[in-house]
């Protein structure tokens, strides 16, 4: 009888894009299953398009977890797969009696609240993504080999993503620097006047930039912008097809601890990351750049926070416009990276 294993992650951009990898080696080890993958419906276009998902169940926007468990039963999971582990997962798990489950956990204990009593600084004792490997190893019951950081696109992102460029008189053929300031927490931002440094020096040196953003962050793409004239502003102009079809149109992308910073390094495209108030040990940056200061009190936070807790803000103020030129100037003619196992 064939598996069906049922995947729960619902959010974030981010988050999603990282269990790729896990996803690649259970389809590996068990060729024959069906994976399933349940996430809301709005970021449902991040899975979509993975050879290695049979079906995709998306949340609906208001939708109750009665009707959803409903949805996900009539898929007849042989296993529960919830690699999200957060309130909704849990009541889907209690709402789908009968399964087997395993559930992925996202950090130790030993490591959590040490860093919430503000005792000391967080250091990720294991990569993000292995642990979601880890928890596909307790699914199929034996060590496996780790699948790729993968991204694939939609048969329509490159062309969104284009219309996008020529509409704000960016040519898709022509050499090209992202640049993402956003971030959810403040304290993940390296400065947008900075951001503007960088794009002024690569507009000096023949290449095309473009800021993405979303409509919320408006205001950091816009300020990118006003000080590096010729910046083409693209904030709440992508979906999350454009989105995947403009990071895959840099050549480089530069980019603060964040959604587009995880797709841009699953796509292969060079990648610069600014890391503050979060530990960049999380992730495997083989190939690409990343700029961490090392301050004492960092990295103070799991997420990230609203302002500095100590007022001064050192972990990204360390970061200077030079160091971060320094380190995204040879990613501009690197090349695609090669995808990483996770």
């Amino acid at each position: 009888m064939t598996k069906t294993v049922l995947v729960l992650r619902f959010s974030a951009v981010g988050d999603v894009v990282l269990t790729a990898p896990a996803i690649a080696a259970l389809r590996e080890a068990w060729p024959d299953a069906r994976i399933v993958y349940a996430i809301k419906e709005r970021l449902a276009h991040l899975v979509e398009h993975n050879p290695n998902i049979d079906e995709v169940i998306a949340l609906r926007d208001g939708e109750g977890p009665f009707s959803y468990a409903s949805r996900l039963r009539a898929a007849r999971p042989s296993i529960l797969l919830d690699l999200h582990g957060k309130i909704r997962s849990r009541i889907l798990r209690a709402l789908l009696p009968g399964v087997p489950k395993v559930v992925w956990h996202k950090r130790d204990f030993r490591d959590t609240l040490p860093v919430k009593l503000a005792l000391r600084p967080y250091r990720a004792s294991m990569l993000f993504a292995d642990r979601y490997h880890a928890a596909v190893e307790e699914v199929v019951g034996r060590p496996l080999p780790k699948g790729k950081l993968q991204y694939f696109l939609g048969p329509e992102d490159l062309a969104v993503a284009d219309g996008a460029l020529r509409k704000s008189g960016l040519d898709p053929g022509r050499p090209l620097l992202g640049i993402s300031p956003g971030a959810n927490w403040a304290t993940k931002r390296w400065p947008a006047e900075r951001f503007s440094g960088l794009a002024r020096r690569a507009l000096e040196r023949g290449f095309q930039v473009a800021v993405q953003g979303s409509t919320r962050e408006a205001d950091l793409a816009r300020t990118v912008v006003q000080h590096a004239p010729g910046a083409v502003d693209l904030s709440g102009k992508l979906d999350l097809r454009g989105l995947g079809g403009f990071i895959a149109r840099c050549a480089a992308f530069a980019a603060n601890d964040s959604g587009p910073m995880h797709m841009a390094r699953a796509l292969g495209v060079p990648t610069l990351a600014f890391f503050g108030s979060t530990d960049p040990s999380m992730f495997d940056f083989r190939g690409h750049e990343v700029l961490f200061a090392g301050v004492a009190c960092a990295p103070c936070s799991f997420f990230g926070r609203r302002r500095c807790p100590r007022g001064h803000f050192r972990c990204m103020l360390d970061l200077t416009e030079d160091r971060a030129w320094g380190a995204l100037e040879p990613l501009l003619s690197a090349g695609r990276r090669p995808l990483l196992s996770a």
